[in-house]
């Protein structure tokens, strides 16, 4: 599965806990880099990065990423 970052929702979340970059970085325990290409788009954050990211500004995951891999089409059958 591919994931990005929510940048806008992330800042909220981190403005409503009053913290800065290096404060999320520290408390997630992830690199300044990792979290800067992330929150650009530049990288797509591992599921495991984006729990370590919720769980440091207090929120679900669902509410700081999304999936943007499309859904499958489902299988069509031909008749003939």
């Amino acid at each position: 599965m591919a994931w990005k970052l929510k940048k806008e929702a992330v800042e909220l979340a981190m403005m409503n806990k009053g913290m800065n970059l290096k404060a999320l970085q520290e408390a997630a325990n992830v690199s300044p880099r990792t979290l800067y290409l992330a929150l650009r788009g530049k990288t797509q954050p591992t599921i495991g990065t984006i729990g370590k990211l919720a769980r440091a500004l207090g929120v679900d995951a669902s509410e700081i990423a999304e999936n943007i891999e499309p859904e499958p089409e489902p299988e069509r059958k031909h008749i003939i």
